[in-house]
């Protein structure tokens, strides 16, 4: 079977089957059943209780039996002892795909074990497509289809997600929805007692809604299959992982969160390269990284330049540039007399090009531009160039309105600068000169464009060295 029609039951259901329905607001059956009504899923919902005739206007039904039709996925919140019937009730009906959202598996010990086996058994013996248990749900932004713990209901877009563990995901989305980036599907895969991160990962490569795919994950279990799908991805979409579990207390906690055996974490490094795996450091690196891939080309080198509005920040940025292996060259001399024509005498005749709070119009634009052409520069980072878009309000004399004269038209110039040179230009800079609602609606301006702007230097330069690092995977392997 393709692997697109394999998983249309589980992302593209035509009507849900939700199992441990519950009319108390404190309950996972209500909260969960919540998301999936105000999340705008179009197709119908069959609550079950044998309890209760109506819940959140829904009719309720005693028996997954008594359904009057076959849906495509089954959501299932209910003690772990009942979920293996539960399955078999499911199998009986037609149901060919599930979301476990129910703990108290594997996780907690040798009869959880048995039971997670009993229940995954159950579903091989009948073709059907199980995720989790202990998981907080998946998301189908595209299809409206939102069954999940928390209210998070991101909007379609290009970034996947599958993660095993909800809390570290529902982070990541959160990071995503606040930078303007939607999701084109999200999975929090629990204790994979059927399907893993491997086979999401391998229908990621193949959707294509997906153009950059993010993992969190905490072990492997099928360490060569995972190799082989990844490299097989990686050819033509990066994977940006957050593996965890590389000293001992983190592999402790991982086997008491969802039973996964972390392995040697030097071992999982080299795999990871060998196959382009991205690894990230943390939960903002990670979605940093990934966000990154959407709009900028892959390095062609490791030569930067960086225009920085103010020293310090240029100083920090070189630092970072130089920790995460980019070159921040010297200038030839035709950029020199070029950057010379365009900057006030003052300017820092050097790579960082620090403005100096220079404030003439067209500024930033322009030597942005000039390092662009360089052909000894392969990628540009711009510091402090937040500035360039100005609240409305702001009078033309204010702070925000010169940084807007000095930068021109750049948020919607460094799209087409990009395409024109196929060269990266990274964004980094505070907002705190605008308030915290400007510096938001400029994050999701920026994401509109497929763009991040990042906090702090050493986070475009970790972003950078990224597209440097698939850049030279794909070139080694013969895919670019």
């Amino acid at each position: 079977m393709a692997i697109a029609q394999r998983f249309e039951p589980l992302f593209r259901p035509r009507s849900v089957t939700f199992i441990g329905a519950s009319k108390s607001p404190m309950k996972w059956g209500f909260i969960v059943l919540s998301n999936l009504i105000n999340g705008g899923f179009k197709g119908k919902i069959y609550p079950v209780n044998p309890k209760e005739s109506e819940i959140l206007n829904l009719k309720v039904y005693p028996s997954v039996d008594e359904i009057p039709e076959v849906s495509d996925l089954a959501v299932i919140v209910t003690p772990p002892s009942s979920v293996p019937p539960l399955i078999e009730d499911c199998l009986r009906k037609g149901i060919r795909a599930a979301v476990v959202i129910t703990a108290g598996f594997a996780e907690v010990g040798e009869e959880g074990r048995k039971l997670q086996r009993q229940m995954a058994d159950v579903a091989r013996s009948g073709d059907m497509i199980l995720v989790g248990p202990n998981c907080n749900g998946i998301m189908s932004p595209n299809w409206s289809l939102y069954p999940m713990m928390p209210p998070v209901f991101p909007q379609p877009g290009p970034l996947a997600m599958v993660t095993q563990s909800g809390n570290v995901g529902n982070s990541v989305v959160s990071r995503g929805m606040a930078r303007g980036f939607g999701f084109s599907y999200y999975v929090s895969s629990g204790n994979e007692a059927h399907l893993g991160v491997t086979d999401f990962i391998e229908f990621f490569g193949e959707d294509p809604q997906t153009k950059v795919i993010l993992s969190y994950v905490e072990g492997i279990r099928d360490g060569r299959r995972f190799l082989e799908v990844a490299r097989r991805v990686s050819r033509t979409k990066p994977i940006v992982m957050l593996k965890v579990g590389e000293t001992a207390a983190g592999a402790r906690a991982a086997l008491s969160h969802t039973a996964a055996l972390t392995g040697s974490d030097a071992t999982f490094a080299a795999a990871a390269r060998q196959a382009g795996i991205i690894r990230a450091g943390d939960m903002d690196e990670l979605f940093n990284i990934a966000a990154t891939f959407i709009r900028q080309p892959v390095l062609k080198g490791r030569r930067v330049g960086i225009v920085t509005v103010g020293g310090g920040w240029g100083v920090l940025a070189a630092d970072a540039c130089a920790k995460a292996g980019l070159d921040v060259v010297q200038l030839p001399e035709e950029t020199m007399k070029e950057l010379n024509s365009i900057l006030p005498p003052w300017w820092s005749r050097g790579n960082p090009v620090d403005l100096v709070a220079g404030m003439r119009a067209g500024d930033i634009r322009n030597s942005l531009e000039a390092l662009l052409r360089c052909p000894q520069v392969d990628g540009v980072i711009v510091l402090g160039a937040m500035g360039a878009a100005p609240k409305q309000e702001e009078g033309p004399t204010s702070f925000l309105s010169l940084m807007a004269m000095a930068g021109g038209n750049l948020f919607e110039d460094v799209p087409q600068l990009i395409d024109k040179y196929r060269k990266p230009i990274l964004l980094a800079s505070d907002t705190f000169f605008g308030g915290i609602e400007w510096g938001r609606d400029m994050s999701a301006a920026l994401g509109d464009k497929g763009l991040v702007c990042y906090p702090l230097p050493n986070h475009a330069a970790v972003a950078l060295s990224s597209l440097a690092q698939y850049g030279e995977y794909l070139r080694e392997n013969g895919y670019q």
